[in-house]
């Protein structure tokens, strides 16, 4: 993009604040000119510097990107403020607006106010809208893909479908957890399966890549045991948040199978892929993810048993209710 196809002034719409730093930069980086970027943040009164930022144009400094952050928080005074400011083109200023409120049932929630207003409208017909939901398992496997060719790293399959799964959805986490990695390989140029105990646990982990994985009964399921074993394990205030991970799938697989798609909300391949599941499972197994669950938490609560034999329990009685073992599961005292 040329200096002179640049947008006017763009909207990221992204609940993701790395995801929108790593646009605009983009944005910028092909442009001719060379821009200096200024930061505001709207969860906050903004100040004067910032509507001067965004009218006065420095005619010997560089031209200068005025990004303004968590814009949903505008009143509806500030967006008709906006509206001399936007409606003529600065070639040394480009205004970025960032709206970073969570998708809800995959849309963006736009304000209302914002929609009603012309340089709104403007922006969606010239293609000045960016619009991104965040980081899916898709774009996690595309970024580790990325990062490990960028290193030189080989990973194996296995560990590389864990890894993909156990990372987080948020960009910027997902960066600190592949430095962590490549820090702990230094000049090795292969993953093993032990590395993965550096990650930290994630409350977005993709729960159900590891029913999956137990279902196969594939050498990931061994990789999943001690990855979920040493990070509940190494911080015993994890496990109540991954219980209520479990939760929410066990739920969403109940009504998969139970007819009420209608109640669930996702994506239609994966929803498929859990309904299919969930179909293959049965009410009688699903029941017994539920007594799992309630049994950890009322252990824990009643103190009949230690965060580290609630987080071995629940593990191993995973892999007994997905792996379709029909042993009678093990006291939780003798976990």
């Amino acid at each position: 993009m040329s200096k002179n196809t640049r947008h006017g002034f763009t909207f990221c719409v992204c609940p993701d604040g790395q995801l929108i730093k790593e646009r605009i930069h983009a944005l910028l980086a092909a442009q001719d000119d060379t821009w200096k970027v200024r930061t505001f943040w709207a969860d906050e009164e903004l100040p004067d510097s910032c509507w001067q930022a965004l009218t006065w144009t420095s005619l010997l400094g560089r031209p200068t990107a005025v990004v303004v952050r968590k814009a949903e928080h505008f009143k509806a005074e500030d967006w008709k403020k906006l509206h001399p400011i936007l409606g003529s083109f600065r070639t040394g200023i480009w205004p970025f607006l960032c709206l970073e409120k969570q998708w809800e049932r995959g849309k963006p929630p736009i304000p209302a106010v914002l929609q009603k207003q012309a340089f709104w409208k403007v922006a969606e017909n010239k293609g000045w809208v960016w619009r991104s939901a965040g980081l899916d398992r898709t774009a996690v496997k595309k970024r580790v893909e990325a990062w490990a060719v960028a290193q030189g790293i080989d990973i194996p399959e296995p560990v590389r479908s864990v890894l993909v799964n156990a990372l987080p959805l948020d960009a910027a986490a997902l960066g600190n957890e592949l430095e962590k990695l490549s820090l702990l390989l230094a000049e090795r140029r292969s993953m093993q399966e032990s590395d993965l105990q550096v990650l930290s646990f994630q409350p977005d982990l993709d729960i159900f890549a590891f029913i999956r994985a137990l279902q196969s009964r594939g050498k990931e399921v061994e990789l999943w045991r001690t990855l979920l074993r040493n990070q509940l394990g190494a911080n015993a205030d994890m496990l109540m948040p991954f219980l209520a991970l479990l939760q929410r799938e066990a739920r969403v697989l109940w009504q998969l199978q139970a007819g009420e798609e209608d109640k669930v909300f996702m994506p239609g391949r994966v929803k498929a892929e859990k309904k299919q599941m969930a179909s293959r499972l049965g009410p009688q197994r699903l029941s017994r993810l539920w007594t799992v669950i309630l049994e950890a938490e009322s252990g824990i609560k009643s103190g009949e048993f230690s965060q580290s034999q609630a987080q071995e329990l629940v593990v191993s009685r995973m892999m007994q209710v997905f792996g379709g073992s029909g042993a009678r599961p093990t006291n939780p005292q003798q976990v």
